[in-house]
């Protein structure tokens, strides 16, 4: 998938216009098959980067989130 019918479908799934250029790299890799290990600072849109790939991939995707357990630590 390229960048700019992915963002078609980011604004139609997530109601967003673009991806940061560090997102598109990391989902690009992920369409591509690669493994990743995402380690970025709070704000950078990490969720993103595995929630928009889950819905675009054929296969199952399970996705275990952290975010609850921070959000009551901050």
């Amino acid at each position: 998938m390229d960048r700019f019918l992915a963002e078609n479908k980011l604004k139609e799934i997530f109601k967003l216009d673009h991806f940061y250029d560090d997102q598109w790299k990391t989902i690009k890799r992920i369409f591509n098959g690669d493994r990743m290990l995402l380690i970025e600072k709070t704000g950078f849109g990490k969720s993103l980067c595995y929630q928009f790939p889950a819905t675009q991939l054929d296969s199952l995707t399970i996705i275990f989130s952290p975010l609850i357990a921070l959000m009551r630590d901050q």
